[in-house]
């Protein structure tokens, strides 16, 4: 949504600078790299809640590996989309020329959106629903070893959209790419 801003204000100041337009996409990368990291500190709490439950004894059936794999796997289509959203935006300021890039962009951000909504509504549900036996643990250790990946993974994509971010505000500063 942040990244949708920048556009239109683009769009409404045509004279825009490339510090001005940097400056306002550092800002919306900011608040990704909010959530991200969110993301991260919610998977920790994860991690330590299937570490307990792996070695005392339950009466509930955990989810399978299999089960946070394609969650895990699921959650990077929003990123990615972001991710390409903001190179095709990159790309069209360097050129010079964002008007070409401007539908793609918007599909992105539109797909990023709505994959966002429609994968925290199925994770909500999900999480209230029996879980057939496919999806049931049958190795203790195996769902804390997937969550640990997936930990490790959001970690990194915090990194890059921080590298990202960085990289924004000095050229923000420096008025140039």
């Amino acid at each position: 949504m942040l990244l949708m801003r920048v556009l239109e204000a683009m769009r409404n100041a045509e004279a825009a600078g490339v510090g001005a337009v940097a400056g306002g996409m550092a800002e919306a990368n900011l608040a990704m790299t909010v959530a991200v990291c969110l993301g991260a500190f919610v998977g920790f709490i994860g991690v330590v809640v299937i570490a307990i439950r792996a070695f005392t004894p339950t009466t509930t059936a955990s989810p399978s590996a299999l089960f946070f794999l394609i969650a895990g796997m699921l959650t990077v289509f929003p990123l990615a989309f972001l991710w390409e959203a903001q190179s095709l935006f990159l790309q069209g300021v360097t050129s010079g020329n964002i008007s070409l890039a401007a539908p793609s962009l918007i599909s992105y951000l539109r797909l990023t959106i709505i994959f966002a909504v429609v994968l925290t509504l199925i994770l909500l549900v999900v999480s209230f629903v029996p879980l057939p036996s496919l999806l049931r643990a049958k190795r203790k250790w195996a769902p804390l070893v997937v969550l640990l990946i997936i930990l490790f993974a959001m970690i990194g994509t915090a990194g890059v959209f921080q590298v990202r971010t960085a990289w924004l505000h000095r050229v923000s500063m420096n008025e140039r790419f």
